[in-house]
């Protein structure tokens, strides 16, 4: 029997509860699942999940993504029915921020995008689409810089799409 085994000190438990569980995630085999059901994989397409976002007074759940060289995304999960005020309110915010809209070709066409940064060598663009579901409304923000990561977002949407898909 080993002499050291019978005097280690075993740590107690951290008391503080685990703040995914807080805010009503739980783990997946994939990623995490949130109690209403919205699931967030680990990766989506070449996106990594960050961050679980609780429910607030307006959105349910959602998730986090990051990509290569600051690509974001955010997938939000509505009541059905509510995606559209959604995205009309972020419509109004931006451009009560005084960013330009903008007019984008291929699948950033589907969504609502403004040119949020012009200062630098390239252009960061944030594009917000709205899906609606069975039970449920969803938005999809994408933060990308032009034109360097124009050709990340088809692949992006067509990995949420395939994602949401699954949700309903």
């Amino acid at each position: 029997m080993c002499l050291f085994c019978l005097f280690a000190v075993v740590p107690a438990k951290a008391q503080t509860p685990d703040t995914q569980q807080q805010v009503g995630w739980v783990s997946d085999v994939l990623g995490m699942r949130h109690f209403n059901g919205l699931r967030c994989p680990d990766m989506v397409g070449s996106l990594f999940r960050t961050k679980v976002l609780a429910a607030d007074a307006d959105r349910m759940a959602g998730c986090v993504y990051s990509g290569r060289d600051g690509f974001r995304a955010i997938l939000r999960q509505h009541l059905s029915g509510t995606g559209a005020g959604s995205a009309a309110d972020f419509l109004t915010a931006y451009k009560a921020s005084g960013f330009t809209q903008v007019s984008l070709s291929g699948v950033a066409a589907g969504g609502i995008s403004f040119k949020t940064r012009d200062w630098t060598p390239t252009t960061l663009c944030e594009t917000l689409w709205r899906f609606s579901g069975r039970n449920a409304d969803f938005t999809l923000w994408m933060a990308y810089a032009l034109p360097t990561q124009e050709g990340d977002v088809g692949p992006a949407i067509d990995a949420f799409t395939e994602i949401l898909n699954r949700q309903n």
